[in-house]
């Protein structure tokens, strides 16, 4: 798997019901979120119980919503293998894979940091569990500083 850079942000999902006002447009209707959401980050986490219900015309919508060097991290088993529609785009990891790094609004930065700095050359995704908006922007920023973003 291709991928832009060796630290990815995303969050768990794009669905947050704080985001209706301060992320997303006010105006913008549901089916149109994903595609707002790739604009801002690099991956999205979806859970098992997500993304394995999803039928194969939402899968396909999800791909054709997202630019192509959008990853969907898809929660499962290493090497399983993931939907035809997001082929080439997706793959499936467990939650508490060694290259996940989950944080929430009350992670401490300098401890995120000193992961980040460890993890050499191997990919890395950093990922919101809560969607907190301010957490997300100080870690974008902590990103910048380190020169660590995709």
């Amino acid at each position: 798997m291709d991928i832009r850079g060796p630290v990815l942000l995303g969050v768990l999902g794009w669905s947050w019901p704080s985001w209706e006002r301060g992320f997303y447009p006010e105006d913008m209707p549901p089916e149109w979120r994903l595609t707002f959401y790739n604009t801002q980050f690099e991956c999205v986490f979806l859970p098992a119980q997500q993304w394995r219900v999803a039928s194969a015309d939402a899968l396909a919508q999800w791909a054709e919503d997202t630019h192509e060097g959008f990853l969907f991290l898809l929660e499962g088993g290493e090497g399983e293998a993931v939907p035809v529609a997001l082929a080439g785009r997706a793959f499936c990891l467990a939650a508490d894979a060694p290259c996940v790094v989950w944080f929430d609004a009350a992670s401490d930065l300098k401890a995120l940091g000193a992961r980040i700095r460890s993890a050499g050359d191997a990919p890395l995704y950093l990922l919101s569990r809560d969607g907190d908006l301010g957490q997300l922007e100080r870690v974008r920023t902590l990103l910048g500083l380190l020169g660590a973003g995709a």
